[in-house]
């Protein structure tokens, strides 16, 4: 069990990195949509802080809509950049 959480964090970690790099590169860009892409990133990075804060109650719809959410604006956003 140990095991998984490290490889789960550790996941968590990679991904989280690779966002935030995909980010920067639209940040860079001149695409027409950086606004919005810049805007629901940063939102879909900070939501997890409400959830450890206790703004927003942990739930099951919201532990499998999250990685749902983060992989579809991952593949929205490959081509911006």
């Amino acid at each position: 069990m140990l095991i998984l959480r490290v490889l789960l964090i550790a996941f968590n970690v990679a991904l989280i990195t690779y966002m935030v790099y995909r980010l920067m590169q639209v940040y860079r860009s001149y695409s027409s949509n950086k606004g919005w892409i810049l805007a629901i990133g940063i939102f879909l990075l900070l939501l997890p802080t409400t959830i450890l804060m206790g703004f927003i109650k942990v739930s099951a719809i919201y532990v499998l809509v999250y990685p749902v959410a983060i992989g579809l604006f991952l593949f929205f956003i490959k081509d911006e950049a």
